[in-house]
């Protein structure tokens, strides 16, 4: 009798596995520079999640469509393979899933260097490449800070009304001999075409850069991050709560550009992803 006892004590100490629990990967066969939903099952609440991290990249969770949900990004430069999504659970229940990473295939374009910027000289592609460098360094500190919740409430849409991409995101730029990574996607719009905040956010930069020009960067919580760049007026200030669709700026042609137009960059835990890629996460096309 004192051995049945014991028995029931030990099962009811030992952790249970939530059979009914899974975790959804979208897209199914992500690619270097994409950004992925992961989405979770079988569970009640986001309260019932402890940790969670896709490879060693944190998730932070929030509610989509009625499902636990995170977004995780994969860097350009990261190697393809095998990452694994790995959910901790408070009841001690853990649950995973491997993804893989495919290559992206290498595409390089020949671009020029705008005579404002010095032209096609050694002098000006080194000046160029220096100015990057810092203004990513800047960037990478101010969207590697995580809020703990979404600032968002509604659905996302583009920056700008009918959208026309004239580049893609993540082929490489030629540059007089500099192999220069494209992170973002480019929309027609001449100067002074409204630039609209693709979600609800804070504005947690509207600077002028060198190269990127002047740029709004919105933080809609939980590492979320949208950057607008080669603007030629900005309409909100730092610290100021944007809504969906309110302009933040006017397109123009600042910075390193060879004409006017809205560059759009998205960054999830400080890493930047294809827009468009992000986008159809949440059901948004053209």
């Amino acid at each position: 009798m004192r051995k049945q006892i014991i028995l029931i004590f030990l099962f009811f100490l030992t952790p249970i596995f939530v059979s009914a629990a899974e975790i959804e990967i979208k897209p199914k066969n992500p690619i270097q520079g994409e950004p992925v939903l992961i989405t979770v099952s079988g569970i009640n609440n986001l309260s019932e999640i402890k940790s969670a991290y896709f490879g060693k990249q944190q998730l932070n969770f929030f509610l989509y469509k009625g499902k636990i949900s995170a977004l995780g990004a994969i860097d350009l430069a990261e190697k393809a393979g095998t990452s694994t999504v790995t959910i901790n659970l408070k009841s001690g229940n853990k649950l995973s899933k491997d993804v893989f990473k495919n290559a992206r295939p290498k595409v390089e374009a020949k671009i020029d260097i705008p005579e404002k910027l010095g032209g096609n000289t050694k002098a000006a592609v080194q000046k160029l490449v220096t100015n990057l460098i810092d203004e990513q360094a800047v960037v990478k500190k101010i969207t590697e800070v995580v809020k703990p919740k979404p600032f968002w409430k509604e659905s996302f849409r583009f920056p700008l009304s009918n959208p026309v991409i004239t580049d893609t995101y993540g082929y490489s730029r030629n540059t007089v001999g500099y192999l220069i990574s494209h992170k973002g996607t480019d929309f027609r719009a001449k100067v002074g075409t409204p630039i609209f905040s693709i979600n609800r956010g804070i504005v947690r930069d509207n600077k002028t850069y060198p190269t990127f020009g002047r740029v709004v960067i919105v933080d809609h919580g939980l590492g979320l991050y949208s950057m607008y760049l080669h603007l030629s007026k900005v309409k909100v200030n730092i610290g100021e709560l944007v809504l969906p669709g309110q302009v933040v700026g006017f397109s123009g042609d600042s910075g390193y550009v060879t004409g006017a137009h809205l560059h759009l960059t998205i960054r999830i835990n400080g890493i930047s992803i294809d827009p468009e890629k992000f986008f159809e996460l949440f059901d948004v096309k053209i």
